[in-house]
């Protein structure tokens, strides 16, 4: 692609309109993630597959009774560690830190963080930490997209996209569940719903599913499709379910907030109290360890007693929620999954004891717990939804489980009054997300989008010639830079009469347009790049209402220049002048 080419490309990304662009780059992004998470998942798998007994990556449960202890606690002590000389601002992983760098960072995840998160993610796994592969997945996914549209320049506004895209593309890749993804993006990264948006992040999930489907098959993670609801006198039960869940996703959220207060503690201190923690459980039950999909098919198979499924439910959870909040690079939508299946299976068991006649099948309730817990975790319900259906490929159950994720969520949300697991985070480190439509719609869209290009540079005293081709062909904005390198820019409407008139008299003499220009304001640099939210937030800080926006990087052609102003603004979107 020429640089005339990528020029015009980067133009038209300015607009969140920009349909085709967009679906260029949600496909470049799914193939992207797509890659990174066939090498993510390999990276895990081989060495658990020749590891642990059985050739199974999921066989912890067959080693010996002190490695249940000595694996999780020495893994997260040497990640403790290793992470010690890494600085803390790049120590931030996981979901969390791609919605801080969404919507406060301008859409760039570093690079840094990103091989924090590979690295640390594969030794936390690998040791068999209380976690899932896709909370890493949806880092490294998002990051390696945001760094592919920097490498090109590409606009902001393009690389939040991007990294949604990124987003959608590593959680279908991880679970061969596009539809699930997208919804997860939109609703837990993103934090809203766009028609346009949904273009390319719907292009990189099927993008990203089609080829690990090529590389890991295509076949039902949980395969469960008869499942179904005997009777409608089931829906008061479900609903309890839905309480117990919300219940148990308050507690998840309390025990990791607790946990964030030790955020100022050292590193290799926090890690080894969450791997020793995971230990200790592992020792009353060891399928707390690693990610747990054979521990959720057993649940789903009916497997595990009650006894079993009562403690699994507690172990899981609070090993999870203090790995989480202690700083482990995991992911939580796995354990949620698994701590859901476990209380919905203990659940179904009772429920089948005091009313044998009104019994489904045992892994009925079990997916209405996992649908429960993930939604009120994540605090996407739509997402939560629909990654149980695409897991399991069972359209029966659409009605029930929107009864136990809602009252999941409102027990969670209204009861206990408590945020998603990922927000209590976010909040935890001083890293609020501004959610307001207003902010979302300055975000979406870029400078180059709506600036003024009708504009001419001027020297400060014109000559007469100079002076006579401005008034024969007259712009909006006059561009003058003063003696201290300023921006001095004056509309139309208040330079042409002014210079109108004093043409025959002094432009012999030389005019001083900035003595002769009474109304003229000065204007600050603004990267051409950038959103109109940090053009707004560039012209609160420097206390103007005009930027001179430019593109500084630009190696060839004609300077792509303009000018935005807070009345313009104002009049695009309909608000007063102050906002």
């Amino acid at each position: 692609m020429t640089e005339g080419t990528l020029s015009r490309f980067r133009r038209r990304l300015a607009s969140p309109e920009a349909a085709l662009p967009y679906a260029l780059l949600g496909i470049l992004s799914g193939a992207i993630t797509a890659v990174l998470m066939i090498v993510f998942r390999l990276a895990l798998e081989w060495p658990l597959a020749h590891w642990l007994p059985d050739q199974s990556p999921e066989n912890f449960e067959a080693l010996s009774w002190h490695w249940h202890l000595l694996l999780p606690f020495g893994g997260a002590l040497l990640l403790g560690i290793c992470l010690h000389f890494v600085s803390p601002v790049h120590r931030f992983t996981g979901i969390p830190h791609v919605i801080a760098a969404l919507h406060n960072g301008r859409g760039r995840l570093p690079p840094a963080n990103l091989f924090t998160q590979f690295a640390g993610g594969l030794v936390a796994l690998l040791s068999g930490q209380s976690g899932g592969r896709e909370g890493p997945a949806v880092h490294i996914g998002s990051a390696a997209s945001s760094l592919f549209g920097a490498a090109l320049r590409l606009p902001n506004n393009s690389l939040r996209v991007m990294t949604a895209c990124g987003t959608a593309a590593a959680i279908a890749a991880s679970f061969n569940t596009p539809i699930a993804g997208v919804i997860f993006a939109m609703e837990v990264v993103m934090l809203e719903y766009t028609v346009a948006g949904f273009v390319p992040v719907i292009l990189a999930a099927v993008t990203a599913t089609t080829l690990s489907q090529a590389v890991f098959g295509a076949a039902v993670f949980l395969p469960a499709t008869n499942v179904n609801m005997t009777s409608l006198l089931e829906l008061p039960f479900i609903a309890l379910l839905g309480c117990i869940g919300g219940t148990l996703s308050a507690l998840f959220v309390l025990i990791q907030k607790r946990c964030l207060t030790w955020l100022n503690k050292p590193i290799w201190l926090r890690l080894g109290i969450a791997g020793l923690v995971t230990g200790v459980c592992a020792l009353l039950a060891p399928q707390v360890l690693g990610i747990g999909y054979d521990s959720l098919q057993a649940a789903l198979d009916g497997s595990y007693s009650l006894q079993l499924l009562l403690l699994l439910t507690v172990l899981k959870l609070v090993a999870t929620a203090i790995s989480c909040g202690m700083g482990m690079p995991i992911g939580i939508i796995g354990p949620s999954l698994l701590v859901g299946a476990f209380a919905g299976g203990a659940l179904g068991i009772l429920g089948a004891a005091a009313v044998p006649a009104l019994a489904p099948d045992h892994s009925f309730y079990v997916l209405m717990g996992m649908a429960a817990l993930m939604g009120a975790i994540l605090n996407a319900p739509l997402a939560a939804l629909l990654a149980v259906i695409e897991l399991t490929h069972n359209l029966n159950i659409i009605f029930p489980a929107m009864l136990a994720v809602i009252s999941a969520q409102l027990v969670h949300r209204e009861l206990f009054k408590l945020q998603s697991a990922h927000q209590t985070t976010l909040l935890a480190m001083q890293q609020a997300v501004r959610t307001n439509p207003f902010t979302l719609t300055l975000l979406r869209t870029s400078a180059a989008a709506v600036m003024d290009r009708n504009i001419k540079h001027v020297s400060q005293k014109p000559d007469r010639h100079e002076l006579q081709k401005l008034l024969e062909k007259p712009v909006r904005w006059l561009v003058i830079t003063n003696a201290e390198g300023q921006r001095i820019i004056v509309h139309r409407e208040h330079w042409f009469p002014v210079l109108s008139e004093t043409q025959d008299t002094e432009a012999d003499a030389g005019i001083d347009l900035l003595a002769v220009l009474e109304n003229r304001r000065r204007a600050a640099n603004f990267e051409i790049n950038g959103t109109l939210m940090e053009a707004l937030e560039t012209m609160n800080q420097e206390g103007l209402d005009s930027l001179f926006v430019s593109a500084r990087m630009q190696r060839r052609g004609p300077p792509d220049e303009g000018v935005i102003t807070r009345e313009a603004l104002s009049d695009h979107y309909n608000l007063p002048i102050r906002f």
